[in-house]
């Protein structure tokens, strides 16, 4: 789903990525200059392994099911809210462990490896994450501190209304994971059901809302990563 007059650039597909059956789906939300982002979901009886061979960091993250990953010399396994790095150019093999698994899958643009990053087959989720709770509004989860992108796992409380903002460089792929939200752009809002997710492009003024009466949990990516990048917007006063 696609908000805020985004450019959608033409599709391209990994370098490996085997066929999935009728009763699965394999879908491409979003081409950008920075990232590409997938999303798919299959059934155990059909497909019994996939492999993931990408010419650059992939970043898999579980919607629904669990699955177990290895390479050539490490394994791991994966359950819902749970993401993994997968590194360039390197053969991953996914089997699913339960009857159906829906998982994203974000591909960053074209770099040089930062030897200094060792998250690769490292499972991250809001239980092993830096916790930050930076006003008494939000909380939020950095799942990853990849150079290229960051991820991050944010709940919003019942009710819940972010100030208008924008992000001077940086797009925001946000998905709602949990409850249907509202993205509020000027005066329009937008609806995100469960798992359904929007781009917000760089200097666009927009705002969260949560109008459940319980916390809701969203996904985000932001890229390229910059610092100090997010804008308040101040209302003016209204004259007497």
């Amino acid at each position: 789903m696609s908000l805020f007059d985004t450019e959608i650039l033409p599709y391209s597909s990994p370098r490996k990525m085997n066929t999935i059956d009728k009763n699965g789906l394999k879908s491409l939300l979003l081409h950008s200059d920075t990232m590409k982002v997938y999303q798919e979901y299959f059934f155990q009886n059909e497909i019994q392994q996939r492999f993931y061979h990408f010419s650059t960091d992939c970043y898999l993250f579980a919607l629904d099911g669990q699955a177990f990953i290895q390479n050539s010399t490490q394994e791991c396994s994966v359950k819902v809210n749970q993401g993994v790095w997968l590194e360039a150019e390197t053969i991953h093999k996914l089997v699913p462990i339960s009857g159906r698994f829906e998982c994203l899958l974000l591909v960053t643009e074209e770099c040089q490896h930062d030897s200094l990053f060792t998250e690769f087959m490292r499972v991250q989720s809001t239980g092993t994450a830096i916790k930050l709770e930076s006003n008494p509004d939000s909380t939020r989860w950095v799942l990853s501190d990849h150079p290229k992108v960051k991820i991050e796992i944010e709940l919003l409380p019942k009710k819940h209304q972010e100030l208008i903002h924008y992000h001077r460089f940086t797009k925001q792929f946000l998905v709602s994971l949990t409850d249907t939200i509202q993205v509020k752009n000027k005066d329009q809002e937008s609806t995100l059901e469960p798992k359904q997710s929007v781009l917000i492009s760089p200097k666009h003024k927009h705002s969260i809302i949560n109008n459940n009466d319980h916390s809701a949990q969203i996904l985000n990516f932001y890229t390229p990563r910059m610092t100090k990048d997010c804008v308040l917007v101040i209302s003016k006063p209204n004259k007497a």
